[in-house]
C-alpha cells in the first residue's frame, strides 16, 4: 500500500465543505477519473474509475466520520483504497482539507510504472476540483440569497407620491 498525502484551503466554511464531501453523487463533477459515482444507502455508493485506460469499479462505504472534522471511506471489494479526509476550519468562510488516500497503486494502475506518483498528482488535482466546485457553488448560493433579500430598484414616481396618478380639485 502506498499513501499520497495533499492539502488544500477553501474558501467555504467548514461545514460547507463537510456537506459537500458526503454527497458522493457529486464526485464526478470535481474527480478526475471519477465516471460515475451511484449512492447505494446512506453511507455507501458504488463507484467507477477509468485510470488511464484502466477501469475499476467497486463500492466505497463510509466507515468514520465527525460531522465538520472529518469523513474516512474505504472500498468494500475491487481494489484496496480509502482515505482520509480531515478538516480544519480556518476562518468563518476558510477550510483546510487534508486528504491521505492508501491505495495499492499498482493493483489499480498495473501498466503504470509511476502509477503511486500518478496518483499523488490526481489527489492533488482532485482537491482542486473541489475547491473550485464548492467555491463556484457557495457563489451561486451568495447571488441567489442577495437577489432574493434585496429590495427591488423602484423609480422614483414622476408626479408626487401617487405616480402617474394626478389629483384633481374639486
Amino acid at each position: 500500500m502506498s499513501t499520497a498525502r495533499e492539502s488544500i484551503e477553501v474558501a467555504v466554511p467548514v461545514e460547507v465543505a463537510y456537506e459537500q464531501l458526503t454527497h458522493f453523487e457529486n464526485y464526478p463533477q470535481f474527480m478526475s477519473g471519477v465516471m460515475s459515482m451511484a449512492p447505494i444507502d446512506a453511507s455507501t455508493a458504488h463507484m467507477v474509475l477509468d485510470l488511464g485506460g484502466n477501469r475499476a469499479e467497486f463500492d466505497a462505504r463510509i466507515t468514520e466520520t465527525r460531522p465538520g472534522e472529518f469523513l474516512c471511506w474505504e472500498a468494500t471489494d475491487g481494489p484496496q483504497i480509502s482515505e482520509a479526509l480531515r478538516l480544519e476550519p480556518m476562518a468563518d468562510d476558510m477550510t483546510r482539507i487534508i486528504a491521505d488516500l492508501q491505495v495499492d497503486a499498482r493493483e489499480l494502475m498495473p501498466a503504470e510504472e509511476h502509477a503511486v506518483e500518478v496518483l499523488g498528482r490526481r489527489l492533488k488535482a482532485d482537491l482542486k476540483g473541489f475547491k473550485r466546485f464548492c467555491e463556484q457553488a457557495a457563489l451561486v448560493r451568495s447571488e441567489l440569497t442577495h437577489a432574493t433579500n434585496e429590495r427591488p430598484a423602484q423609480p422614483v414616481p414622476p408626479h408626487g407620491n401617487l405616480g402617474p396618478m394626478q389629483h384633481t380639485a374639486r
